[in-house]
C-alpha cells in the first residue's frame, strides 16, 4: 500500500511522530515516503526553541513535499502537525489551502486519511487541531481513519494521535506513543 507520511514541526515532536509512523508502516509492509511541509520561517523559529535544536539537522534533511499531485498516487496520507494557537501550523494550513487544485475533480476521493499532533495538553487544542486536519480530509472525500477507544500506549482521541509535549515542547513522545501508532497502524493494515 503506497503510503504518504507528511509533517510539520519546529521542536520535533511532530516530527518524532512521523518517523513513528514512517518507520511502524514500513514495518508493516507499506510502502512509505515521509515528506516535511516547507516552511519559510523553520530557519528563524527552530534556534528560539531549546526543544528545535536536538532535530534541527534531522527535519532539514525530510525532503519537501514540493508538489501536491503527489498525493494522488498514494493509497494513505498521515498528516501531523504541531497544535498553534488550538489550529493547524501555518505550514499546514497552507498545505491544505494547496489542494484546491485537487479538489473539483476529487483526486483524492477515496483515498484513507489519518492524522496525528502534538499540543501542550491532552485537552482542548490538539483536538481542534486534529479535527481541522480531519475537515480538510472530508472535504477532499477521504476517507477518515479514526483510532479506535481501546488502543494501547493509553487512550487516544477518535480523530487521531495526540502527544502531550508540555508547555515548552520538551516532553519527547515515548515508549506509549510508539505502542499507540504501533497499535493503531496494525489494526489498519
Amino acid at each position: 500500500m503506497k503510503t504518504i507520511v507528511l509533517f510539520h514541526s519546529v521542536c520535533g515532536n511532530t516530527y518524532l511522530l512521523a518517523r513513528f509512523y514512517a518507520d511502524t508502516l514500513a514495518a508493516l509492509g507499506a510502502e512509505v515516503r515521509l515528506y516535511r511541509l516547507p516552511d519559510g520561517r523553520y530557519e528563524q523559529l527552530a534556534p528560539l526553541f531549546e526543544a528545535s535544536q536536538t532535530y534541527q539537522a534531522a527535519i532539514s534533511n525530510i525532503p519537501i513535499l514540493e508538489q501536491t499531485a503527489l498525493l494522488t498516487e498514494a493509497d494513505m496520507l498521515f498528516l501531523g502537525s504541531p497544535t498553534y494557537f488550538g489550529n493547524v501550523s501555518a505550514a499546514v494550513k497552507t498545505f491544505m489551502d494547496s489542494c484546491c487544485d485537487l479538489w473539483p475533480a476529487a483526486q483524492l476521493s477515496g483515498k484513507k486519511f489519518g492524522c496525528f499532533a502534538s499540543a501542550s495538553t491532552y485537552q482542548g487544542g490538539g483536538i481542534l487541531c486534529l479535527q481541522a486536519m480531519n475537515t480538510f480530509a472530508q472535504h477532499m472525500g477521504m476517507q477518515l481513519l479514526s483510532v479506535p477507544a481501546n488502543i494501547k500506549g493509553g487512550p487516544q482521541p477518535a480523530y487521531g494521535i495526540l502527544h502531550a509535549a508540555g508547555g515548552l515542547s520538551l516532553n519527547r513522545p515515548a515508549a506509549d506513543m510508539q505502542t499507540a501508532i504501533r497499535d493503531y497502524l496494525t489494526r489498519l493494515l
